[in-house]
């Protein structure tokens, strides 16, 4: 891989569900209630080069699919 998948720039977390790819986007926000995380999520469809790009980039977790970090509030967006 010569350069940095898309999925990755950026993130704060990677994971994969059976039909995406999710690229967290980790914030922490304050106000006058207190602090709380937002995760700006990014969902892009599995494909044999998404999936071969992602394997290659985390071959050596000991849970190749990652997990969700949680956070208070999300937003979404989908990319193919």
């Amino acid at each position: 891989m010569n350069e940095i998948a898309e999925f990755l720039r950026g993130a704060s977390n990677v994971y994969r569900t059976r039909d995406y790819i999710v690229r967290q986007v980790i914030e922490l926000h304050s106000d006058a209630e207190g602090s709380y995380l937002v995760s700006r999520d990014t969902y892009f469809r599995c494909t044999p080069r998404h999936d071969r790009e992602y394997e290659e980039a985390f071959a050596s977790r000991a849970n190749v699919n990652g997990r969700r970090i949680p956070a208070a509030m999300h937003t979404r967006t989908y990319r193919e």
